[in-house]
């Protein structure tokens, strides 16, 4: 399909964008790929010709670039104030994005104070994930521009983050950004997850009261195993791993709610494996994945943001 539109012997239209739009952009075939194909950026760029010409997408992607990962954040983050960071020689850019405002940053700011890490955290935009995946290659560069004027400000190379998405995102952003200069400032920083720094200083928490958990791996988690040695290591935390931790929620930056009963169909399978592993509590590292498993949960579990709960109950 895709070289048939490259050829030319095919034009773009609703019914190819809706095949295009059922990729999930999880990433598993490129993981899987001998050849070491990015199925996900050709498919983004053919939605991105198709976005150019669709004035349905683009007030989709209007709705959810100042409205979802807009205003509603805002409103959030007015309940989430900044915890104040203690002064150590190491420093950090945390990028919070959305998820700093929905949850805030104290817990990020605890776990890295205990371990002689200073936090500094402006107040970033959504990482534009939900804008790339659906084929909205300006807004997204937009975002990566308004990164740059913050690392410009503060000039800081190291950037911590703890969602999945973000870190993906960010170390995308020197592919994808326009700008040369921009692009150069890019490649000299150096993006982590929080649970590299967690497991290089071998930071074992020590929670209030026992307790048992799941995890539900995010697509765009890089490094698992740091994940899974602070889940193993942390005292008094009972870690069951469900079937399928690793398969994907289904929601790829709500840009499948044209799709609710395909949605529906891996909901539902991810809500029967928690069940299945017998515990009442379910901890992610993306705020997408965070918002999937709430709302399918019927109540008959939590969910939490894994640095969250550790940090809350320490």
């Amino acid at each position: 399909m895709l070289k048939g539109l490259i050829n030319g012997e095919l034009k773009m239209s609703k019914k190819l964008n809706r095949y295009l739009d059922l990729c999930l952009k999880c990433g598993a075939c490129f993981r899987f790929c001998p050849s070491g194909i990015n199925a996900v950026d050709i498919i983004v760029s053919a939605k991105a010709e198709y976005f150019n010409t669709s004035i349905r997408q683009k007030m989709l992607s209007f709705i959810q670039k100042y409205f979802i990962f807009g205003l509603l954040a805002d409103f959030f983050n007015l309940f989430s104030p900044k915890a104040k960071s203690k002064k150590f020689e190491k420093k950090v850019l945390y990028f919070g994005g959305c998820s700093a405002k929905i949850n805030g940053d104290k817990a990020v700011v605890k776990l890295l104070n205990s371990i002689g890490i200073e936090v500094i955290n402006p107040s970033f935009p959504c990482c534009g994930v939900s804008l790339f995946t659906r084929g909205d290659l300006k807004g997204f560069n937009d975002n990566i521009e308004k990164f740059v004027n913050i690392l410009i400000k503060y000039n800081i190379k190291d950037i911590v983050t703890t969602c999945a998405s973000c870190e993906k995102s960010l170390k995308d952003y020197s592919k994808w950004v326009i700008s040369d200069s921009s692009r150069e400032i890019l490649e000299k920083i150096d993006v982590h997850n929080i649970y590299e720094y967690i497991r290089i200083n071998k930071l074992k928490p020590v929670l209030k009261n026992p307790v048992k958990v799941t995890f539900h791996k995010p697509c765009n988690i890089s490094n698992y195993e740091d994940i899974d040695w602070l889940l193993n290591n942390t005292e008094n935390l009972e870690y069951v791993k469900m079937s399928d931790f690793d398969k994907c929620c289904g929601l790829n930056g709500i840009s499948k709610l044209s799709e609710y009963k395909i949605m529906n169909k891996i909901f539902d399978a991810k809500r029967r494996n928690i069940l299945n592993s017998g515990v009442k509590y379910v901890l992610t590292s993306c705020l997408g994945c965070e918002i999937a498993l709430k709302l399918f949960s019927r109540n008959a579990y939590k969910v939490y943001d894994l640095t969250s709960f550790i940090a809350s109950r320490i």
